[in-house]
């Protein structure tokens, strides 16, 4: 069983609004991540919420997903990580951790990252593009412990220089891995794409 882990409980500071909610055509970020990771072959979706919490969670509320609500999600990324890891279920024996603001993953890149997981015998893999490391990335069940006692400092990027030497690659065909929306520029960057 693969468990899917959302993070969207940021304050989007660099956006000056939360990008968890832009508006995409009639949809929004979160529900457009949210949709696509459905689409694939995870087993149960946790959302980690925080910041506009009731918003976050509507604009999700009809889908099949287990929303948990990070109260301290001001303290860093990594008290969300460490919530969603604390959330999946017991029977699960991988999970993969999404952001929130990345759009282009799409289910088959997705299945693409899972059916190489489950073909090699590794604690993480991790998408690359360009020889640039992106997400989503998975984890081996054997690292639930280590990680899911994070605090506020330590986010996915402190964790995945943690544990480097257990890390593998897998080339990505396209720059969704690496492509994500902090910033109004990167957000109509992304709009001119779709037009």
């Amino acid at each position: 069983m693969i468990s899917a882990i959302i993070l969207a409980a940021g304050m989007s500071t660099r956006m000056g609004r939360p990008k968890q909610l832009l508006k995409i055509g009639n949809s929004t970020l979160i529900r457009i991540v949210t949709e696509n990771v459905l689409l694939s072959n995870i087993d149960e979706l946790i959302v980690v919420t925080g910041y506009q919490q009731k918003k976050v969670t509507a604009a999700i509320d009809d889908l099949p997903v287990r929303v948990v609500f990070n109260q301290g999600y001001k303290d860093g990324q990594g008290t969300s990580l460490s919530l969603g890891i604390r959330s999946i279920s017991s029977c699960a024996n991988a999970f993969m951790i999404f952001m929130v603001d990345q759009p282009m993953i799409s289910a088959s890149l997705i299945n693409m990252i899972i059916g190489e997981y489950q073909n090699r015998d590794c604690a993480v893999l991790r998408p690359v593009y360009n020889g640039i490391p992106g997400h989503p990335v998975i984890f081996n069940k054997s690292l639930e412990e280590e990680l899911k006692n994070l605090d506020g400092d330590e986010g996915a990027r402190q964790v995945l220089k943690r544990l480097a030497d257990r890390v593998e690659y897998i080339e990505a065909p396209d720059e969704a891995v690496i492509f994500d929306i902090d910033t109004p520029k990167d957000f109509n960057e992304f709009i001119a794409r779709l037009d």
